[in-house]
C-alpha cells in the first residue's frame, strides 16, 4: 500500500532538523529500503521488526515505516528501551523473520538480522495486516495487537473529520514510533498530504523554539511531556497551533487549569492500542466546556458502558468502556483465548471503566485495574512482581502506581522478604533493571511483613497503595 501517493509529489513531506524532503524524496527512499529487503528475501506477508534505538525518531525511521506498506509486509515495533532477551522474546512469538536495527538503516551493504520463525507460519492470514502491536493485560502476558492497514486509515480519516487536516498542517512528532500515538501521526500526515516536524525525542526547549518557530499546528503529547514543557516555557509562544491531543494517561485537574491559563489548545483524547489509537476525542472548545472529559466518539465509533455481565449501563453509571468501529484490532496474534475475552459481537471490551454522561461525554475513570501510567508508559504490575520474586531474598511482592507530579505515576514496590535474608532496596531496583526496561523497575521499594489480601486470599493491591501512600506523605 503505497501511503505517499495521496500528496503532490513536490508537497513538504518531512523535516528532520535542518533536512527537507519533499513527498519526492520521501518516495524514493522508501522504494530504495523497499528494494534493499526484497533482496533479502522479505515479500508480502512476512513479519519484520523495527528495532528503534537509542537515538529516538529519525527520517529513515519514517521512510522504513512508508517501505514496509509498500511491500505490504507486517511491522513489528520493538520499543528502544526493552531489555534484549525482551526483544528477542517478542519477535520469536511474533514469527518475526527478519529485525532492522539502526546499524542496518544507517549502512546499505548490511543484511537484516535473522530471526526464527515457527514451522506453522502463515504468511496469507496476515494479508491486510499492517503491524503487530504488543500490549499487555493485566496479567503481565503480552498480547500481539494485529492493526490492519483499513484500521489505520480510518483512525486517521475519523480523527480529521474531528479536527481537521489540512495539507498546510505541520505534525510536530515526538512521541515514540514504535508507538501506535507516533505511528497515528504518520499515517495522518500522508493521507493529508501535511508535513510532519520530526524530533528525535520530547524536548521541551526545542518543542518551544519549534511552536514559536517552525508553524506547528498540530502535534501530539501526553501528561508528563505537558508538564515539563510548562516548567520549562509556562506561557509558550504558539502562533500556528491549533489542536494538542492529549492522551495516554488521565491528566490531573492542576495541569488541565495551567494549560488553560496558558491558552494552549488542548484535545483530550481517549485511545488504545487494539484501536488504532484514537477512540474518542474532545475539540479545545470542547475541553473547555467540560474540562476532565476526552469528549465523544469519534465519528465511525460506537462506545457505550457495560456491567460486569456485559449489559449496557445508563448515563452517568460507571462500568467497563467498550468500543465498536472500524478501527478495531482483527485480534491477539496466535491468543484465541485473550481474542475471545476483548473481542465479542464485534466489539472491543477495553478493560478500562468509565462512564457517559447524557450529552454522550466520555469520562474515563480509570486505565485498566492495577495498570500503572508513567511519563506515558504502560508499566503492568503482574510483569515486575515476577521479576520481584525471582530474586532469592524475595518471598513476595506487590507493585502498585503512587501519584507523581510530574510522571503522572511512578512505580513503587511492597515486598515481603525470606526468613533470614537480607537485601537493600537499591539493590532489588538494580535487579529489576538488569531485567527488564528500566522504566518498568519500581522507584520506591517497601518492605513490609505481609501483604493484605481479602477473604479469596488475592492480594488487596488498593489497599497497599493507600497505606504506604499515606505512610510517604507522613514522613
Amino acid at each position: 500500500m503505497d501511503l505517499l501517493a495521496h500528496a503532490p509529489s513536490t508537497q513538504l513531506a518531512l523535516v528532520d532538523g535542518q533536512r527537507h524532503y519533499t513527498y519526492a524524496d520521501l518516495s524514493a527512499w522508501s522504494e530504495r529500503l523497499a528494494g534493499r529487503l526484497q533482496r533479502a528475501g522479505a515479500r508480502a506477508g512476512d513479519v519484520i521488526g523495527v528495532a528503534f534505538g537509542a537515538r529516538g525518531n529519525s527520517a529513515a525511521h519514517v521512510a522504513l515505516i512508508h517501505a514496509l506498506a509498500r511491500m505490504e509486509v507486517v511491522m513489528l515495533p520493538l520499543h528502544a528501551r526493552l531489555h534484549p532477551h525482551e526483544r528477542e522474546e517478542l519477535a520469536r512469538s511474533a514469527d518475526c523473520r527478519f529485525i532492522l536495527d539502526e546499524d542496518w538503516l544507517d549502512d546499505a551493504t548490511r543484511y537484516p538480522i535473522i530471526s526464527p520463525t515457527a514451522p506453522d507460519f502463515d504468511r496469507a492470514a496476515l494479508r491486510g495486516v499492517q503491524g503487530i502491536f504488543f500490549t499487555s493485560g493485566t496479567t503481565g502476558k503480552p498480547k500481539g495487537a494485529l492493526l490492519t492497514f483499513e484500521a489505520h486509515i480510518a483512525s486517521a480519516r475519523m480523527a480529521a473529520e474531528r479536527l481537521g487536516a489540512y495539507a498546510t498542517d505541520r505534525w510536530l512528532l515526538n512521541l515514540p514510533l514504535y508507538h501506535v500515538g507516533g505511528l497515528a501521526i504518520v499515517f495522518r500526515a500522508a493521507l493529508a498530504g501535511a508535513a510532519i516536524v520530526l524530533h528525535s525525542r520530547f524536548d521541551p526547549v526545542q518543542l518551544s523554539a519549534a511552536v514559536a518557530n517552525d508553524g506547528i499546528s498540530m502535534m501530539s503529547l501526553v501528561p508528563t511531556t505537558l508538564y515539563r514543557w510548562l516548567e520549562h516555557d509556562p506561557s509558550p509562544r504558539a502562533p500556528h497551533l491549533r489542536a494538542i491531543l492529549l492522551g495516554g494517561a488521565a491528566a490531573p485537574p492542576a495541569l488541565l487549569e495551567r494549560a488553560r491559563q496558558a491558552r494552549l489548545p488542548l484535545a483530550p483524547t481517549y485511545g488504545l492500542t487494539e484501536a488504532a489509537s484514537q477512540v474518542a476525542t474532545a475539540t479545545p472548545s470542547e475541553a473547555q466546556r467540560a474540562p476532565g472529559s476526552v469528549g465523544k466518539p469519534l465519528t465511525g465509533n460506537t462506545i457505550w458502558i457495560a456491567d460486569e455481565q456485559g449489559a449496557k449501563l445508563p448515563p452517568g453509571q460507571i462500568g467497563e468502556i467498550v468500543v465498536q468501529g472500524p478501527t478495531l484490532m482483527r485480534g491477539y496474534y496466535r491468543q484465541p483465548e485473550a481474542t475471545q475475552r476483548a473481542l465479542r459481537e464485534g466489539a472491543l471490551f477495553t478493560g478500562d471503566f468509565g462512564y457517559q454522561d447524557a450529552q454522550g461525554y466520555l469520562w474515563v475513570v480509570s486505565r485498566r485495574e492495577d495498570l500503572i501510567v508513567s511519563g506515558g508508559e504502560n508499566v503492568y504490575p503482574a510483569e515486575v512482581e515476577a521479576v520481584l520474586c525471582s530474586h532469592p531474598a524475595v518471598r513476595e511482592a506487590c507493585v502498585f502506581g503512587v501519584d507523581d507530579a510530574e510522571w503522572g505515576q511512578r512505580v513503587a514496590a511492597a515486598v515481603v522478604l525470606r526468613d533470614g535474608a537480607v537485601v537493600k532496596a537499591d539493590a532489588l531496583i538494580g535487579f529489576v533493571r538488569e531485567r527488564i526496561a528500566a522504566y518498568k523497575a519500581p522507584r520506591q521499594v517497601f518492605f513490609v511483613t505481609e501483604l493484605p489480601r481479602n477473604a479469596l486470599g488475592k492480594v488487596q493491591r488498593s489497599q497497599i497503595r493507600t497505606i504506604l501512600t499515606a505512610h510517604c506523605a507522613a514522613r
